[in-house]
């Protein structure tokens, strides 16, 4: 294992452990703000008043980071989804805050994603290509993705509970899939000099970008189950990401022959099974001694007044 690839792994998982923290400690606060304020900048101003949530946040910029040094390091198709190993140390972390068990099932779950992830790593060898997808490419890119996120935000407007997260965490990842190719850019900017992305537009359509992710992903969260949010972003960022990867970066996978096309094909079935399964699971490990979704507590009625 090369050096650029241990520094992109190692920066991947700390990403991992560090978005996986912000996930339980967000949501445990977001899921107690008044549902008039799902998708609505007012959402993260509740929140900010909030301690836990804004360690919470520290998180997550710090995981961002982490993905960014990754980024620097490894191909989007390589780095995103290790990263999706989010969801089994959500789950670890959610029972240990909760000193509550992990079972048998999960275990079992986790060693398949871990199993799933790394059989994918060593048959597709995801490689890199260009740090900065051409214009025209995004010129056809941008729209689809817009379109598909308005289509979530319309299913989730017409779900409740558990398939209001999913569907409102399925548009968070498209925009964080789409963030990690606009943070390609920007690294790659970055190495010319520390104001050298100010001339570029990727940066400020990365602000955008991320912002409105954030958003929406504690929008997700606010629906009340971690779980259902969390997996809609573990399981549709990394999909996102390889087709964001193979279409604006050029990036490919290996697979020389019907064999490893199979066993690639295997390892992402089996990466998709263990993200649903765990989630399932994480809905009764960390979700359960919350207040009920949409209670405003005495802090939202203080800012309110």
């Amino acid at each position: 294992m090369t050096d650029r690839v241990t520094f992109a792994v190692g920066f991947a998982l700390l990403a991992a452990f560090l978005y996986a923290l912000s996930n339980v400690l967000e949501q445990s606060e977001a899921e107690q703000v008044a549902d008039e304020h799902t998708l609505r900048p007012s959402l993260i101003l509740r929140l900010a008043a909030r301690p836990r949530w804004v360690l919470g946040f520290a998180s997550d910029a710090g995981g961002y980071a982490a993905s960014a040094a990754a980024l620097w390091f490894g191909a989007v198709l390589f780095v995103q989804p290790i990263q999706a190993m989010g969801l089994l140390i959500t789950l670890f972390l959610g029972a240990a805050l909760r000193h509550r068990t992990v079972s048998g099932r999960d275990w079992l779950m986790a060693a398949v994603l871990c199993g799933g992830l790394s059989l994918f790593l060593y048959e597709a060898s995801p490689t890199h290509g260009v740090d900065v997808a051409p214009g025209t490419r995004w010129l056809v890119a941008a729209p689809l993705v817009v379109a598909a996120v308005l289509a979530c935000v319309g299913l989730a407007n017409r779900a409740e509970g558990a398939a209001r997260g999913a569907y409102l965490g399925i548009a968070a990842a498209i925009l964080f899939a789409s963030s990690a190719v606009l943070t390609k850019a920007f690294v790659h900017y970055l190495g010319d000099g520390v104001l050298a992305w100010a001339p570029h537009w990727e940066p400020y359509a990365m602000a955008v970008v991320i912002g409105s992710g954030f958003v929406i992903g504690q929008s997700a969260f606010q629906a009340g189950s971690l779980a259902a949010s969390v997996a809609g972003i573990e399981a549709a960022e990394p999909i996102v990401s390889v087709v964001l990867g193979v279409g604006l970066l050029h990036e490919h996978v290996a697979i020389g022959s019907p064999a490893h096309l199979a066993a690639v094909v295997v390892a992402v079935f089996a990466v998709v099974v263990a993200i649903i399964s765990l989630a399932r699971s994480e809905d009764r490990l960390v979700i359960g001694s919350m207040p009920a979704p949409g209670t405003p507590d005495e802090s939202d009625q203080t800012i309110e007044q």
